[in-house]
């Protein structure tokens, strides 16, 4: 399927009205591939908004913005107008700073966070530790200060955080995020749930 004219458009008018563009396979709240779950995981880390386009809605789309790129895969990313890549190159550019540099962000230093674990939290973790088949524990704080607390395997390149029985896992910025985060266990109607508290938080929730 060749480039129409008005697909062309449609992706040239996507790509300068936004300044982060991704063209995916689902939506960043779900993602329908791998590739596409990996380079949306990397921008949730570094900015708190960015704008896609979902091409598996769009067959024309799909097939458009591979000859419109040049790049034979999905996911694409452009920053500023201008071609980024696909999710291999884009973690690449990502672990050397390069991302961080084409956002106009800076990459963030080596940090080592002070996290603290109340002693009911600590029982949670243990509980699902017991139950995971991964004892790699990670934390993960994305640009909007959402959390992501779970165990799986180690990928390489995290910070690595001990605090007493537990050692935590998280990306550099979200451990630039992190120092001061206490772990607890709060009562919601739903039950006793883990909570954070953050002090870095911008936007802490309401009591």
């Amino acid at each position: 399927m060749s480039l129409t004219p008005e697909t062309r458009d449609q992706i040239a008018s996507l790509v300068q009205a936004n300044t982060v563009m991704l063209f995916m396979k689902g939506t960043p709240d779900s993602p329908q591939c791998g590739f596409s779950a990996t380079v949306v995981g990397i921008l949730t880390r570094l900015v708190p908004e960015f704008a896609s386009a979902d091409v598996l809605s769009d067959p024309q789309l799909r097939d458009g913005i591979k000859e419109f790129s040049d790049w034979p895969t999905i996911p694409q990313l452009y920053v500023g107008g201008e071609f980024m890549g696909g999710a291999d190159i884009i973690q690449e550019m990502y672990a050397a700073g390069e991302l961080h540099e084409a956002l106009g962000l800076g990459k963030p230093e080596p940090t080592m966070p002070e996290i603290h674990v109340t002693d009911d939290a600590a029982e949670v973790l243990r509980q699902a530790r017991a139950q995971s088949e991964h004892a790699e524990l990670h934390l993960g704080i994305d640009a909007r200060f959402r959390y992501q607390i779970g165990f799986a395997p180690r990928q390489g390149g995290e910070v690595v955080v001990t605090s007493g029985e537990f050692t935590f896992l998280l990306d550099p910025d979200s451990a630039g995020r992190a120092d001061g985060l206490t772990l607890e266990v709060i009562e919601t109607p739903e039950g006793r749930q883990l909570h954070v508290r953050n002090p870095n938080d911008p936007q802490p929730a309401q009591a």
